[in-house]
């Protein structure tokens, strides 16, 4: 058979019982990703005569093939419960306890397949293993179902699947803030959080949107501007990704609260906090307004606070529980002070805490890091705001549905 200027032949054979069998050279890599392929509007089929694969984009129901009909075959995804199982086999094959304990713990619940590869993202040796453990898996899912249909690869499969050959979905707004995520260059500064937190971290705990609101603390010009004179570094990359989750939440309708660290007569409101340092935040001063790339929109409160704990002296509390808010997620500077002090009184509230470990900042590593321990351990739980945007999307999800 001629296709323009390939000529690709098809050879009939029988397999051991005498059925004839349709011997072909196939593009493992697209049918591979076909299979695993779960976009409800994204369809594939096989071409018998060439063996590459055929996508069709854009209609949530299955349609009619290419002419001639016969010549294609219709792709199922992979069931998700193959998904799970390829999943589950992997971790009994992880020698590392800690993280064979936190990828059990990632497949309880609703999105468990991104959770699944997030929490692989601090283990680099490993997540390469469990990408050749599943395209092998994968490709004994295709080989099986080949046989079925009367088919023979006469070619083996690659060692990996190339991910370019996923059909392009539609645009989607958290995939999108996704790659803005993975596009933001961590400070010198930084480190990975989640090892620190590993011991104490609870993963089979997770907000509710429905319940939750995004409290984002003093992301003021005097720490996050660099020509702040309280400014470090940390504070750049926390403030674009608090941009995102910002965005993400508006997106979600989940509401969003912003507070301000400043004194208006420091004489008289400044207490313990005009002690301990030399100088304090003063109203009305540039450095006391928000970073330009922070903007609350109309309606969203700004609460003005003259202590760490942003529900002391304020009406921070009194507006949560007027909006139904249980579930408070914490993101700001500085890590070490306002966030911490704030995240233990909303627990001493009786708010469910989730802090933003990559959504905070302090001048001091070791100190961010004592600080995220202490949540997990006693407080909350320490998030990604991958993590965040995860379940935020999970919530949509189904809630379309």
């Amino acid at each position: 058979m001629t296709d323009g200027q390939n000529e690709v032949c098809a050879v009939d054979e029988e397999d051991n019982q005498g059925n004839r069998m349709l011997e072909i050279e196939l593009d493992w890599e697209a049918l591979a990703v076909a299979f695993e392929n779960q976009l409800a509007e994204s369809h594939s089929f096989l071409e018998l005569s060439s063996g590459t694969v055929h996508t069709i984009s854009g209609t949530m129901t299955m349609p009619e093939p290419p002419e001639p009909t016969e010549n294609y075959l219709y792709i199922h995804p992979r069931p998700s419960r193959e998904g799970y199982r390829t999943m589950q086999a992997f971790i009994e094959k992880v020698s590392d306890t800690v993280l064979r304990d936190r990828l059990a713990a990632a497949l309880v619940g609703k999105g468990a397949f991104r959770r699944f590869k997030d929490q692989l993202l601090a283990y680099p040796e490993e997540r390469l293993q469990w990408f050749a453990f599943k395209d092998a898996e994968v490709y004994a899912y295709v080989r099986d179902w080949l046989e079925a249909e009367g088919v023979q690869a006469t070619n083996e499969p690659p060692e990996t699947t190339s991910k370019e050959k996923l059909p392009a979905p539609r645009p989607h707004f958290f995939e999108t803030r996704r790659d803005m995520l993975s596009s933001i260059t961590p400070s010198e500064e930084e480190v990975d959080f989640r090892q620190a937190i590993v011991p104490h971290d609870r993963a089979d705990v997770n907000f509710r949107p429905r319940r939750a609101a995004l409290l984002v603390i003093d992301m003021q010009r005097v720490f996050v501007d660099p020509e702040g004179t309280s400014f470090f570094a940390s504070s750049v990359p926390v403030s674009e990704r608090l941009t995102i989750m910002i965005d993400a939440c508006r997106k979600a309708r989940i509401p969003v609260l912003f507070t301000r660290h400043l004194h208006q007569y420091p004489e008289k409101d400044g207490g313990a906090m005009s002690r301990w340092w030399r100088s304090l935040i003063e109203a009305g001063a540039e450095e006391a307004a928000l970073v330009d790339t922070i903007v609350p929109n109309e309606g969203e409160p700004v609460i003005a606070k003259c202590r760490y704990d942003a529900f002391v002296g304020t009406n921070l509390e009194m507006i949560l529980r007027s909006m139904g808010i249980e579930d408070l997620i914490i993101g700001g500077v500085m890590t070490n002070l306002c966030c911490e002090t704030t995240a233990r009184e909303a627990f001493v509230k009786d708010f469910n805490v989730f802090f933003l470990g990559d959504g905070t900042a302090s001048p001091d590593m070791s100190l961010h890091l004592a600080s995220l321990k202490n949540i997990a351990y006693g407080f909350g739980r320490v998030l990604g705001v991958t993590d965040a945007l995860n379940t935020i999307e999970s919530d949509a999800t189904v809630s379309s549905s």
